[in-house]
């Protein structure tokens, strides 16, 4: 992963860099969840603010849903974290 001053991600895979617009929609959703929580770290060093995501998992595939649950589940031991879905099949 590269992450210029802009916040621009690329990705080098098999030898080639490739703009994020080239990976599918929950695998860009993926990268920014973790960009922001990587934020998160960085700008609050002792209280950590409380986190709202709102159905972020909607095109995520159902291996992506499970490590990004198992994730969350772990972020939250640390930090609130206030999550809305609207379908079951994305139930925490």
């Amino acid at each position: 992963f590269n992450i210029n001053t802009d916040f621009e991600v690329s990705i080098i895979e098999k030898g080639l860099s490739r703009d994020i617009s080239y990976f599918s929609k929950g695998y860009q959703q993926l990268i920014s969840l973790c960009m922001r929580l990587a934020l998160i770290d960085c700008l609050y060093e002792k209280e950590k603010p409380f986190v709202i995501l709102d159905d972020p998992f909607v095109n995520y595939d159902e291996e992506k849903l499970v490590d990004t649950t198992k994730l969350l589940k772990e972020i939250s031991n640390e930090i609130q974290i206030v999550y809305f879905t609207c379908h079951q099949s994305r139930k925490i």
